[in-house]
């Protein structure tokens, strides 16, 4: 494994105009109400109503999620690592979720954003102020999506036998997310399987999901993280949430069986300082 030849750095900066402004005279008139010191408390003006930028907020977070679904951590400074052979499905989907993004923008200024215009005055009372409102064409530059994606810089090419105490730290943190994304659906899904609670299918698609995913993260080639998953892949995510719900033997065997993978789990990730020993 050579995390120059094989990895690459991703970062990624968003901005979504949110549409609140400061408003002094009001923070003014309840700090003074209130006896209070100037810097007590500030007052702020919601200049569209929250419904408004529904659509936007909600396309702009599935950017962040994906993003941080699908990479693992490296630096302290927002750096992400993603293996090359990630790639390619990342991006695909990645510039899928930034055109939802331009297309909920490009709504919101064409439609939205006139219609909250339109009774600003009404809405805001006493607080109405024209120029808190920027025109369309100046908003738009306030939504933007930036993806940086650069190699591994030159310090790190080096095989990781040799690799110096900091970067084997970054690699075994990536490595340790990878183990906690897997166990933590694992362990929510055999503590529904095994009370009273009703299992509900997103229980079973999370854990689909990693499990999917790990192939492509998996970055080390961890031949242990791999022999979970396949384990995992093989006796647990096949099942339907709605077959376990009407199948109690099923059930009772996947909860078996998750809570042996969970224990073998537990070992492997006490062996690299991670997990619990309870």
């Amino acid at each position: 494994m050579n995390i120059r030849e094989d990895c690459m750095l991703l970062s990624l900066t968003m901005g979504v105009w949110l549409g609140y402004k400061l408003d002094k005279e009001a923070s003014r008139k309840t700090t003074d109400e209130a006896n209070a010191e100037a810097d007590a408390a500030r007052v702020n003006k919601h200049l569209v109503p929250k419904a408004a930028l529904a659509n936007v907020v909600t396309t702009f977070g599935r950017v962040r999620t994906h993003f941080y679904a699908n990479t693992l951590p490296w630096k302290d400074s927002g750096d992400r690592l993603l293996p090359r052979k990630a790639f390619t499905a990342f991006i695909e989907k990645h510039e899928e979720l930034v055109h939802n993004t331009k297309v909920a923008v490009e709504d919101f200024l064409l439609n939205d954003y006139p219609a909250t215009m339109a009774r600003a005055e009404f809405r805001m009372g006493d607080m109405f102020k024209a120029d808190d409102y920027p025109t369309a064409s100046q908003l738009a530059h306030r939504f933007y999506v930036n993806l940086d994606i650069d190699g591994v810089p030159q310090a790190y090419d080096v095989r990781l036998e040799t690799n110096d105490a900091a970067i084997q730290a970054r690699i075994s943190k990536a490595m340790k997310e990878l183990w906690v994304r897997l166990a933590e659906p694992l362990e929510h899904l055999a503590e529904r399987i095994a009370g009273d609670e009703t299992l509900r299918t997103s229980s079973v698609t999370n854990l689909r999901e990693i499990v999917n995913l790990i192939p492509a993260l998996n970055f080390m080639d961890d031949p242990d993280l791999e022999a979970v998953r396949a384990d995992i892949e093989r006796v647990i995510t096949p099942w339907e949430a709605a077959d376990l719900r009407k199948q109690p033997e099923a059930r009772a065997q996947v909860s078996e069986e998750a809570q042996r993978i969970i224990e073998s789990m537990r070992g492997f990730m006490r062996s690299m300082g991670g997990g619990d020993d309870n």
